[in-house]
């Protein structure tokens, strides 16, 4: 079998891993790891006890910079697998869930792999989005259509970051995970993946590789407040689009953007969310032009 890297960055979900870890052991290959990335602000002793007790499958590091992109990158450094599959410290695995994903591998075109994703609460309500579209950006306005609840295998352009994988040597070829993209680090997934699509490899959704997103409101990168949930939404929508659309777009883009923040305005009641957004937009401007990768 195709030896595999399982990498979950954490922060202040000790607990949570904890079982997101026991359901991953049970099922790692005999020549797998699981490399945990924690960057929370303090240690949770359940958490190392199954580290010390699982050592050699389970490889726990502990950094100290905040920030998604960078523990998944700091994460890709120490795997050794062939394949690395990345999910959330929150999640409920399938029994096959990291068997699923490498299956998909056999074919050398095949540089990633997104799964299914239930969202906790919906299992008895799981929306199989028959001929409805998955996981496409949309080429006009770089909108995201999802539908991971979907139950047809299909090619897609984009994954979600809780349930994804990908052939190592692609995601390195492509440069791995952009670091700008901060908050909630939305965006920062799709971004790899139209790298690694310009690089030739085509990206799959796997339906039997199914996970429950139990979105945990608490730890993790998810935001405090709407000014900073909308801010790096906006500095995060401005950085993808200058960094992988024709210009040409880009009026679309802003009045299509501005739409939407005045919906979401107006839906929650607080015109502050267009000044944020705005606030956003001109940051992830100028984060582009400074040109300052981090990778």
């Amino acid at each position: 079998m195709i030896k595999a890297s399982i990498i979950i960055p954490t922060y202040n979900r000790g607990k949570l891993l904890c079982n997101t870890l026991r359901n991953l052991i049970g099922q790692l290959p005999t020549d797998g790891e699981i490399v945990v990335v924690d960057q929370s602000d303090e240690v949770c002793s359940k958490l190392m006890e199954i580290a010390k007790n699982h050592s050699t499958q389970v490889h726990y590091y502990k950094i100290f910079v905040k920030g998604l992109p960078h523990a998944r990158n700091y994460g890709l450094r120490q795997a050794l697998g062939e394949i690395v599959i990345f999910c959330d410290d929150d999640v409920i695995p399938n029994h096959n869930f990291i068997e699923n994903h490498l299956q998909n591998y056999q074919k050398e075109n095949v540089g990633g792999v997104g799964g299914r994703i239930i969202l906790n609460g919906n299992q008895s309500h799981c929306n199989s989005n028959h001929n409805k579209v998955i996981g496409k950006v949309r080429w006009w306005d770089a909108y995201l259509i999802d539908n991971f609840d979907a139950a047809e295998r299909a090619y897609i352009d984009h994954v979600q970051g809780c349930n994804m994988s990908f052939r190592k040597e692609a995601l390195i070829k492509a440069g791995g995970f952009d670091e700008r993209f901060g908050g909630s680090a939305h965006l920062e997934e799709t971004d790899l993946c139209l790298r690694i699509r310009r690089g030739g490899y085509k990206i799959v959704f796997d339906p039997k590789a199914e996970l429950i997103h139990l979105k945990d409101t608490k730890g993790g990168c998810r935001a405090d407040n709407y000014k900073q949930w909308f801010y790096w939404y906006g500095h995060n929508n401005m950085l993808f689009f200058l960094k992988n659309f024709s210009r040409s777009l880009l009026p679309v883009f802003i009045v299509s953007s501005f739409i939407r923040l005045l919906l979401s305005a107006c839906k929650r009641g607080n015109p502050l969310i267009v000044v944020w957004g705005i606030s956003g937009y001109r940051a992830g401007l100028a984060n582009y032009k400074s040109n300052s990768i981090k990778q």
